[in-house]
């Protein structure tokens, strides 16, 4: 399946492990269970040797993994992170949510585009073709207008099949990281996974420090990963947690819960919830509001037409 597989066949996959997982009829996640406590009971006993075998093992279920072109390398390193905390099934639950919101985002971008290349379409075909019936245009010119006319729906199409090609590429996540409004879902996504990395690993019963450089550490590859390490490596040096998590701009645009007097260890998934509301709030914003770009085609093909008909 791999990297060319749909989001809603990647949906599906992490589905099914987490439900096997709940029921106990994945053999994969039985042995990783086993693994995983055993390095737990280790490293609680301080026999590092013994837990760096067990170590060893997990990292053998995972090089299986990789090797099998199944999983995506940073899926494989939140399934990194479920291991050593023992909780894979969470990471299959978040990833098959992850590509949830994604499958959802691509069919509610397919929905809020028809209308929009509807009325496109029109002013590239039908205008030139009313034109050539009323005499007004000679083939030629109605030919040229519509040619013309679908140069730059085309190359936007080009320009958007290229960036979703190379979406892995460094040079195009700066570049959609940078883009107003979609930059910022994106980023906030990337903080969801992190916070729930870091409840994971305080959970597992990790000290702050070790948890926030566990976290950060199994984040994916991308513009803003450096701000969970900045987080680590200030919190590292005495400033307090809330302090420089707010300073990273990790939580920018999120309605952060109101401070209460529970147990701190919640504030990860209270953290959690209220950045995922945002992101999708954000993402179905945008899902429906980018299509009309296209909108702005209109006047060019305006223009061009009433070229031809006054030249």
């Amino acid at each position: 399946m791999g990297s060319a597989s749909s989001s809603a066949q990647r949906f599906m996959l992490f589905q099914s492990l987490h439900t096997a997982s709940q029921s106990g009829d994945n053999n994969w996640d039985q042995l990783i269970a086993l693994l995983s406590k055993g390095e737990q009971a280790a490293h609680r006993a301080q026999l590092d040797a013994l837990a760096q075998k067990f170590a060893s093992g997990q990292q053998v279920v995972l090089d299986e993994l990789r090797s099998g072109g199944l999983f995506l390398d940073w899926e494989l390193r939140f399934m990194q992170l479920g291991l050593a905390v023992g909780n894979l099934a969470n990471v299959y639950r978040r990833l098959a949510e992850h590509y949830r919101l994604l499958t959802e985002f691509q069919q509610r971008f397919r929905r809020a585009s028809r209308l929009p290349l509807l009325l496109v379409g029109g002013f590239i075909l039908l205008v030139p073709l009313l034109l050539l019936v009323s005499r007004q245009l000679q083939p030629s010119e109605a030919l040229v207008a519509i040619v013309f006319g679908l140069a730059p729906l085309g190359l936007l199409c080009a320009i958007a099949a290229g960036l979703w090609h190379r979406r892995e590429s460094p040079c195009v996540q700066r570049f959609c990281y940078r883009l107003p409004g979609i930059g910022r879902a994106l980023a906030g996504y990337q903080s969801y996974h992190y916070v729930n990395h870091l409840g994971e690993c305080i959970a597992a019963g990790m000290p702050l420090a070790q948890a926030l450089k566990q976290a950060a550490r199994r984040m994916p590859d991308s513009p803003v990963r450096a701000r969970y390490e900045r987080i680590a490596s200030e919190v590292g040096a005495g400033e307090k947690f809330s302090v420089a998590l707010m300073r990273s701009g990790a939580l920018a645009g999120v309605a952060l819960p109101a401070a209460g007097a529970g147990d701190a260890r919640q504030v990860p998934a209270q953290l959690s919830l209220a950045i995922h509301q945002s992101c999708e709030e954000q993402l179905n914003f945008w899902a429906s509001s980018l299509p009309f770009l296209l909108l702005g085609l209109i006047p060019y093909l305006v223009v061009l037409n009433a070229w031809f008909l006054l030249r």
